[in-house]
């Protein structure tokens, strides 16, 4: 096998994960002590074990759904293009604040040790820094910087498990106040206060879902790969987050807690270690928050070549240019134009970090959700050939004929408990803004998708031919069983005739309606083989079964083959297809089973 083509390994796979979860040390006990208090590593073990039941959730729609896109991927195979442009909207802004918020960290982070540089306009050019290299290095592909990221990720992961063992070391040597984790909580802690802990302790597994994205990208069998991948991730920060949450409460004196609540980890090196350990902590955070960026394009790049593929993003972004430039081996048009967003959003957002923070931690926990939800939809489908068995929910809740797998429910409550909490408890500010941008992406996919691509279709009407007793009908029926037959650019008459009387015989003679079908791709725009499909079948077609109780339809519609039958199953569902193969039958079976795989129908192959 060629090096340069191979899959990432689980490895690579976990640091880019691992890289963006990584970061939530630096933040999530800080965030959660004016909530809870000294209980916050308590909620942040909890969100730990309840990982290990995330991570069969992902490995189980994984299985299920093996391409890039999670959670929209999921959605758009169990209810719809409507509710999967509302996932993909909503992932798209996750990936946006991720890359903002985690760069206007770092730089926040690096001038902490610098007062003189630490400015508005030089914590924007800093965090400029990170969003240009990735996005400059990820039009070479995803593979080089990938690397990068997972070391500075096992970096960050050893300097952790180093800071535990030696705060546990100087627990052991050195009096600690216990009493304050007792007497020093705060005054108004309560059943709010408490549950608001629970929703904001969620915000310490950000990045979770950005291996559903890259599901293409690693290495076979991909199974084992996403199983040791996230093995590792959760085993990294179930052993390194409630540790280091509990010795930055411990080591640190409350006033000392107090004084460094933004920057707990900073305060726990610098007693533990000095100012040198203070500068390798620094250095640490720096470079893992930056790393976290290229989790956001990894995540972004995934998703959107799935959605550039299906027509919910223009196709210009499949553009590759490594024919021309053999070192650009990435997807250029998508890197460039999510650099160019994310710095606009770090601009636009430096002085207001906390709000883009909980615009992120919304996104993202509504993100999982769905994927949850997508799990347990998915499950009540027929089920790939080539699933992984092993790693599917075996304890099911039976409702009627609905099976419901208990796994992914009870992830899904989970996450939607804390999406809604998290929701209630925000301000309206981050409300507002997330709904916001949200609106504005919807906005644009709408234009794109239904102004630009529906536009021209609207102008073409399908032709309905009624032949047999319903030649002379005004309205055809709409409840005949209907086939469809999949067309090409040539041999149209040939490939129709063969599929009408395949047709007629399946029926027995019955009616039936014959759905003659072509996917577009966008190759013809002025709709010269719509035309030339259309005299086919009323001139040539028609005449020879005038007297055959059918209806003949010819349906065109944009994207590819897969995308234009999900969409015309989705509004016109069909109990057949009929796939002319002509003379190339030594793949056909493959192109059956995959076609049958994806839309869980009979695929009929035609041979010529």
């Amino acid at each position: 096998m060629d090096k340069s083509k191979a899959g990432l390994s689980w490895i690579i796979g976990a640091g880019i994960v691992g890289a963006d979860i990584g970061t939530s040390v630096f933040y999530s006990t800080g965030l959660l002590f004016p909530k809870v208090g000294y209980l916050a590593p308590a909620f942040i073990f909890i969100v730990c074990l309840l990982m290990w039941m995330f991570k069969r959730t992902y490995e189980e729609g994984i299985a299920m759904s093996p391409y890039n896109g999670g959670a929209y991927v999921m959605v758009l195979r169990t209810i719809g293009r409507r509710a999967a442009v509302l996932v993909g909207s909503l992932t798209i802004l996750s990936y946006l604040a991720t890359a903002a918020v985690s760069s206007l960290a770092g730089a926040h982070y690096i001038t902490s040790l610098f007062s003189h540089q630490s400015g508005g306009g030089n914590i924007v050019m800093i965090s400029f820094i990170p969003i240009v290299v990735f996005g400059l290095l990820n039009i070479r592909g995803i593979k080089e910087p990938a690397k990068i990221v997972t070391g500075i990720a096992g970096f960050h992961f050893a300097l952790l498990i180093i800071m535990g063992l030696w705060s546990g070391a100087y627990l052991l040597t050195n009096d600690i106040e216990w009493s304050k984790m007792i007497t020093m909580m705060p005054e108004d802690l309560s059943t709010a206060a408490i549950l608001h802990g629970f929703a904001a302790a969620f915000l310490g597994i950000t990045g979770f879902e950005s291996a559903a994205q890259i599901v293409e990208e690693l290495e076979e069998p991909m199974n084992e790969t996403v199983r040791k991948l996230y093995k590792a991730v959760v085993i990294l920060v179930s052993l390194t987050a409630p540790v280091i949450s509990f010795m930055c409460l411990a080591v640190l004196t409350h006033q000392e807690v107090m004084d460094n609540r933004h920057f707990l980890l900073s305060g726990l090196a610098l007693k533990l270690g000095g100012k040198f350990l203070l500068w390798v902590l620094v250095i640490d955070a720096t470079f893992t928050l930056f790393a976290a960026t290229n989790t956001a394009y990894v995540g972004f790049i995934g998703l959107a070549t799935t959605m550039a593929k299906q027509g919910n993003l223009p196709q210009s972004l499949l553009q590759r240019l490594a024919h021309r430039f053999p070192s650009i081996q990435g997807y250029p048009f998508i890197a460039l134009p999510f650099m160019f967003a994310a710095m606009f959003m770090t601009a636009f957002a430096y002085d207001k970090d906390s709000v883009l923070e909980e615009v992120y931690g919304m996104s993202f926990l509504g993100v999982m959700v769905s994927f949850a939800l997508g799990v347990v939809l998915m499950r009540n489908k027929p089920l790939r050939r080539d699933t992984d068995k092993s790693v599917l929910s075996n304890s099911m809740l039976i409702i009627g004929d609905f099976k419901v797998p208990l796994i992914p429910l009870l992830s899904g409550i989970a996450l939607a408990s804390a999406q809604l909490l998290l929701v209630y408890f925000t301000e309206g500010e981050a409300r507002g803004l997330l709904i916001e941008m949200l609106s504005l992406f919807l906005l644009l996919m709408a234009f794109y998708r239904w102004g630009v691509l529906e536009e021209r279709l609207e102008s073409r009407s399908d032709l309905r031919l009624g032949l047999g007793r319903f030649a002379k009908s005004t309205d055809l029926p709409e409840d005949l069983p209907k086939l469809v037959v999949c067309t090409g650019g040539t041999g149209a008459r040939r490939l129709v005739n063969a599929a009408v009387r395949r047709a007629k015989k399946i029926s027995g003679g019955q009616p039936i309606e014959l759905i003659i079908f072509h996917a577009e791709e966008n190759k013809d725009p002025e709709g010269f083989f719509f035309e030339l499909l259309q005299r086919v079948v009323s001139q040539q077609i028609a005449p020879i079964y005038q007297d055959s109780d059918i209806v003949l339809t010819v349906k065109i519609l944009p994207g590819s083959l897969i995308e234009g039958l999900l969409t015309l199953k989705n509004t016109t569902p069909f109990e057949s297809l009929m796939l002319g193969v002509g003379r190339k039958k030594k793949n056909v079976e493959k192109i059956k089973e995959n076609l049958e795989q994806e839309l869980e129908v009979e695929v009929i192959p035609l041979f010529s």
